[in-house]
């Protein structure tokens, strides 16, 4: 892909969502990227600087895959709920000006015909996306992404299942009432849902070849991640070694901080940072817990989007999210 272009035209289709919002403050701060239009069903007619400020004046449209397909856009954005994405998917695969399709849903993240990529992990290096376009990447889960960015470097140690104990703000549970976003129900309350065979078990598990076992809850505050991790080992481990492990494993990303105290959600909200810490190991070395942090709407999705986008690009995959 030509790096050397100037700037690329991006679609985004929903933007109702909190997510949808996010990614559209980010691509209004990136050098290399310009929003050419934006379908929203429901908010169709109001001006973009009506969601996010110092935003484009441009009207948001209600668009049919068709139609977006005819725009000849750069890159696609898709923000859409899970079960929505295919009829837009259809559509680009048959116009191949389009040079980048992301999803942002669940939709494609077990086919195989889809980069699913967490850019600390995945091996996809910079401007080696396949060839054929359009490029599909698919962008991983919120909270798949905190645990695995938590167990990948050293799951090679381990035995048994890695148990991941996952709180979240409530706008993981979207814009549309539930119980799990209703205020009401969610003062000095902490709630669990969904406690087997959540999405994200098998997301990770899949992707990570390694077992895990999932219970996301969902708290009061907005937004963020804190998950504990509780692992077993089939040697035993000391706090150095596996602490080192981290230090080396990410010593190259900029945006995994790896450090001895406890993580807290207020390091992590509104970055595009995972912060991985509080590494605790039994006095035989056999048990260890860590704790992983993440904003669920930045590095859980807008912001892990735009590093995709960026590595996809053949650009730094940083373009847009550090100063």
């Amino acid at each position: 892909m030509n790096n050397n272009q100037s700037t690329y035209t991006l679609g985004i289709i929903g933007v109702r969502g909190y997510v949808g919002k996010e990614l559209l403050a980010l691509v209004n701060q990136h050098p290399k990227l310009e929003i050419a239009w934006v379908s929203s069903r429901k908010l169709t007619g109001q001006p973009l600087n009506n969601l996010v400020e110092n935003s484009s004046s441009i009207l948001i449209e209600n668009l049919s895959p068709e139609q977006v397909a005819a725009k000849n856009t750069d890159i696609i954005v898709l923000a859409l709920p899970n079960g929505f994405a295919s009829p837009y998917v259809d559509a680009l695969e048959k116009n191949k000006s389009t040079q980048i399709i992301i999803d942002l849903s669940a939709d494609y993240r077990f086919d195989k015909n889809w980069l699913y990529s967490i850019p600390e992990l995945n091996n996809i290096k910079q401007g080696n996306y396949q060839l054929n376009k359009p490029i599909k990447i698919s962008n991983p889960g919120c909270y798949a992404t905190a645990m695995q960015l938590a167990i990948a470097p050293i799951k090679d140690l381990l035995k048994g299942y890695a148990h991941c104990f996952g709180v979240s703000g409530y706008s993981g549970a979207g814009t549309t009432p539930t119980p799990n976003n209703n205020l009401d129900n969610l003062k000095h309350n902490l709630i669990g849902y969904k406690l087997v065979e959540h999405l994200h078990e098998k997301e990770v598990s899949e992707k990570l070849d390694y077992p895990i076992s999932f219970s996301p809850h969902v708290a009061e505050f907005f937004r963020g991640i804190n998950m504990t991790i509780q692992i077993e080992f089939s040697q035993p481990q000391t706090q150095a070694s596996i602490f080192n492990r981290f230090n080396d494993f990410y010593a190259m990303n900029d945006l995994v901080i790896c450090q001895e105290a406890i993580p807290t959600l207020q390091q992590v909200v509104k970055t595009p940072h995972c912060v991985i810490g509080g590494l605790t190991v039994s006095k035989d070395g056999k048990r260890a817990t860590i704790i992983s942090c993440i904003d669920n709407l930045l590095k859980g999705a807008a912001s892990q989007a735009i590093q995709n986008i960026n590595l996809a690009l053949g650009i730094e995959p940083t373009i847009g999210l550090t100063s």
